[in-house]
């Protein structure tokens, strides 16, 4: 048994060796590892910042479009309600306008009628008078 446990100690030290360069270069391994996905993980950090950054940037570009298309769109509205506004005065100026014509015909009218009217009746007691005239003288013509 001595010789079989002789060579057993005797390849020890080389398997120990081997195992402990095995180690070693499963360390370094690890190690490397370790590193590179600490870097993976500070790039993919970084990579999601920059990505965040972009998006705030596009948010504050929307906000700021939006911004300026409400003022956009106000305005629009301001200048609608103001012509509106000037369209409803002005079409009230002409309905009192209108009205005011309107009275004015209105009276002109009556008072050509009244006219008429005075002028119908001046006319007819004229020719009521120069009937009873043309009666009498007709009426003493026959008498006489």
């Amino acid at each position: 048994m001595t010789s079989g446990t002789d060579s057993d100690l005797g390849h020890a030290p080389a398997e120990i060796r081997q195992l402990r360069e095995m180690i070693e270069a499963l360390r370094v391994q690890l190690e490397d590892g370790a590193a590179l996905l600490l870097a993976e993980r500070q790039h993919a950090t970084a990579q999601q910042e920059a990505i965040r950054e972009q998006m705030r940037e596009s948010v504050d570009a929307m906000r700021m479009q939006l911004e300026a298309e409400v003022v956009a769109r106000n305005a629009a509205v301001q200048a609608a309600l103001a012509q509106s506004g000037d369209e409803v005065a002005q079409l009230k100026a002409t309905v009192e306008a209108l009205r005011a014509t309107l009275v004015t015909t209105r009276e002109e009218a009556t008072t050509l009628r009244e006219v008429d009217e005075r002028e119908f009746r001046a006319e007819r007691e004229q020719l009521h008078g120069m009937i009873a005239a043309l009666r009498t003288r007709l009426e003493t013509s026959d008498a006489g």
